[in-house]
């Protein structure tokens, strides 16, 4: 295995095994491990590796895999943390702007695809602000209907004019 890969391996174990809050721990483990790594290359690897950054319980940040990331949101009960950083969903046609409290947006985003709803194309997370792109032949009332079916939270939100 070349060393780039034996990296990005161990990486993916140290995530799966630990709780990882900062790439300044991330680096110490590495380098336990001996891999020298620049944080510009460990931050290049955690992209290649689609690492997610997810609240815990505590509101305190942890890289998570992403196939696991929904499955860690919901044993948790981040979803229910994170959800509760939305404010407010308007439509365009067929396109929904959500709008979060500031850093919410990944998360919530991410707890959306995850659901693989019917309704739902894809998502787009900025720092407050979540675009979602609705499948052709659905319109906004069945994606409202969708969400509040997938968080029950949210019902009152999305039905409010």
């Amino acid at each position: 295995m070349e060393p780039k890969n034996k990296r990005l391996s161990q990486i993916v174990e140290i995530i799966q095994r630990e709780q990882v809050t900062s790439q300044d721990q991330l680096l110490h483990e590495l380098s336990a491990l001996g891999f020298e790594i620049t944080q510009a290359t460990l931050s290049r690897d955690l992209k290649q590796l689609k690492m997610a950054k997810m609240p815990d319980a505590r509101g305190a940040y942890r890289y998570v895999m992403p196939q696991s990331a929904a499955a860690h949101t919901r044993e948790q009960g981040q979803v229910r943390h994170a959800l509760e950083g939305f404010l407010s969903m308007e439509f365009s046609g067929t396109l929904a702007v959500i709008r979060t409290i500031p850093a919410y947006s990944h998360a919530i985003a991410s707890a959306i695809d995850a659901e693989e709803l019917p309704p739902v194309a894809g998502t787009l997370a900025g720092n407050d602000t979540i675009l979602v792109v609705l499948r052709a032949g659905y319109q906004p009332e069945d994606l409202k209907n969708a969400l509040s079916g997938a968080y029950p939270g949210l019902k009152e939100e999305l039905h409010n004019p």
